[in-house]
């Protein structure tokens, strides 16, 4: 099933985390590294069958939003907030904003919003180069270039590497990409780890870096961001851009 409910039948407001890929093993990474103490978390892992098992551009991410809207489309009464786990501008952002008044928050701009108050030069660490050109794009698309100072770098991983190549290989690209190029010629003070595969590596990541270098898990900061706004009373606003039709 691609959903995994909680157990927790208590009145708590109730966060689906969404994993846009079929790959299984990330939405358990999600899960296993995810907690929250006043909302219930549900997750979602796109289906094997129509789904990519890893969004490395537009196309898949077209695809994978198309495939998670045909299951969810006439489910999202049941919760209170989304997370949408893939770190870009995902269309299924903003089709989910349109199809409900509950906060749906991007593992890009949550991370991004945080960062802009922690430091002022923020670098993201993301997968293969070629997410660099995108990720770029998707930056200035959502109007936060100002809040990506130190740019976009790439591990030379692809998204599925995260998950297949041994764990120590992983964890040694990804510390020397960020403390060699981040933080030692980009001079960044904030780094946005890019990927939801990155789930849970941000305080190895920090060990790795000079003291005082901040270190962002992005689907961390959206769950966060998403909680907080369901605790103020935050919807989408249904006039203007996600406007019911």
């Amino acid at each position: 099933m691609p959903f995994h409910l909680s157990a927790d039948q208590s009145a708590c407001p109730r966060v689906l985390v969404i994993n846009p890929n079929s790959t299984v093993a990330f939405t358990e990474a999600m899960m296993s590294a995810l907690r929250a103490t006043d909302v219930q978390l549900d997750f979602y892992t796109a289906p094997t069958d129509t789904a990519p098992a890893s969004i490395e551009g537009t196309y898949d991410s077209v695809v994978s939003a198309a495939a998670c809207l045909k299951e969810l489309r006439t489910e999202v009464g049941k919760w209170d907030g989304f997370v949408v786990a893939c770190f870009s501008a995902h269309p299924l952002t903003n089709a989910l904003r349109e199809l409900t008044s509950a906060p749906v928050m991007s593992i890009l701009e949550a991370p991004l919003l945080y960062a802009s108050t922690l430091g002022s030069r923020v670098g993201i660490l993301t997968t293969s180069p070629r997410w660099e050109p995108l990720l770029n794009h998707d930056v200035a698309s959502l109007h936060l270039t100002g809040q990506n100072a130190a740019g976009v770098v790439s591990s030379g991983l692809k998204v599925l590497d995260l998950e297949s190549l041994p764990r120590e290989q992983v964890m040694r690209r990804l510390c020397d990409k960020a403390r060699e190029e981040l933080q030692d010629r980009r001079q960044a003070d904030v780094i946005v780890l890019g990927c939801a595969g990155m789930v849970g590596l941000d305080t190895a990541i920090r060990e790795a870096c000079r003291p005082g270098m901040v270190v962002l898990d992005p689907v961390r900061c959206a769950l966060e961001m998403c909680v907080s706004l369901i605790r103020i009373g935050g919807k989408t606003s249904k006039i203007g851009i996600y406007a019911t039709a």
